[in-house]
């Protein structure tokens, strides 16, 4: 039997293995991720009554921002294109911890975001990662605009 032949389907088998593998995308995952663009769309404001009882008001909400340069060894990361004039610091803490990203962003004005994208199941196959945005903040006037309670964004980060 002459071995060239078969041999010869062998490599032409693999290399167009090869092919199909190189056609395919990558999987965003959040170790790999250096970059993602979210989308809040649900709010929920808390806030103290009269009698200083908590209180919350959930609301549809348009909130867009994307983080880049995502490094989760060195722990940074850099967020633009905020949809809002108080999104929060341009340089950001970055932790993975789990199945959880976190980006931390500390104010001069004592604020306190945090961002947290989720790589549950559904996340690992669509690349549709569910995502929290928090903002610790309270200032005694409540201005239009300005995040001036605390509140609690969720959406999607792409």
């Amino acid at each position: 039997m002459n071995v060239r032949p078969v041999l010869a389907l062998i490599a032409l088998a693999a290399v167009g293995m090869q092919d199909v593998a190189a056609q395919a995308p990558a999987r965003k995952t959040l170790t790999t991720a250096q970059s993602f663009k979210c989308n809040f769309t649900l709010v929920t404001v808390g806030n103290w009554d009269k009698a200083g009882a908590p209180t919350a008001e959930t609301t549809p909400a348009k909130l867009a921002m994307q983080f880049v340069d995502i490094d989760t060894q060195d722990g940074t990361a850099n967020v633009i294109e905020v949809s809002t004039v108080a999104a929060g610091a341009p340089h950001i803490i970055v932790r993975l911890m789990g199945s959880s990203l976190h980006f931390l962003a500390m104010n001069t004005s004592g604020s306190v975001y945090l961002t947290t994208v989720f790589a549950d199941k559904e996340s690992a196959t669509g690349g549709k990662f569910k995502a929290a945005h928090s903002r610790h903040e309270f200032t005694p006037v409540r201005l239009s605009s300005w995040t001036s309670r605390p509140e609690q964004y969720v959406g999607y980060c792409e």
